[in-house]
């Protein structure tokens, strides 16, 4: 019978793994403020230099349990057949999934100005579901419409829902479309590098 590995046989990339898993569970858990190193440090049998050792502060820990949970939805949204490559379906997909967890990209969002690791995690979620916004604003309209000149406008309302914190009394599929339909209207009544009569 094989004895279990002790810390210094189990390899690199698994132990930064074992990290990772628990304190995706301790920040989704508990949130950001009520989630410590010294907890899942803890929790793993480590110390908390140990977890610093992978993850200097905790800000870049959570900004890579940001980036596993939007990574993982995001994979599972385009793998799945159902979905289709459809940039609205997966955009809502990604953002139900993520739902439950709005108040940790809140707190991410709150702490740009303070960690650039946290600001590069958030820029990321935040380009991928502008460019399902906009890809799905694009598949309404005709080809000359201007789409990019709506993308700034997209951009401050589709992260005004990923940050909200309060209740909402639609479904994010009707957000989603609440936020497609007037942009669609917008850039199909101005066609790109033309100006609307005035």
């Amino acid at each position: 019978m094989r004895m279990p590995k002790n810390s210094q046989e189990i390899p690199h990339a698994e132990r930064r793994a074992k990290v990772l898993d628990e304190a995706i569970r301790q920040f989704a858990g508990n949130g950001y403020r009520a989630t410590s190193i010294t907890a899942i440090a803890k929790v793993l049998g480590l110390s908390s230099a140990a977890v610093h050792w992978y993850f200097p502060t905790k800000d870049d820990l959570f900004a890579e349990v940001l980036t596993s949970m939007f990574h993982a939805a995001t994979e599972r949204a385009s793998g799945d057949p159902d979905l289709g490559g459809d940039p609205r379906a997966e955009l809502i997909s990604v953002l139900e999934e993520l739902d439950p967890h709005k108040a940790l990209v809140r707190e991410a969002y709150e702490r740009l100005n303070t960690s650039s690791t946290l600001r590069e995690a958030y820029a990321k979620v935040l380009q991928w579901a502008d460019d399902r916004l906009i890809r799905a604003i694009a598949q309404r309209v005709s080809e000359d419409a201007d789409v990019d000149l709506l993308a700034e406008t997209a951009h401050v309302l589709l992260e005004g829902l990923l940050v909200s914190v309060r209740t909402r009394d639609r479904s994010i599929a009707d957000m989603i479309d609440l936020l497609i339909d007037p942009l669609a209207a917008a850039a199909a009544a101005r066609p790109r590098g033309g100006t609307t009569g005035s």
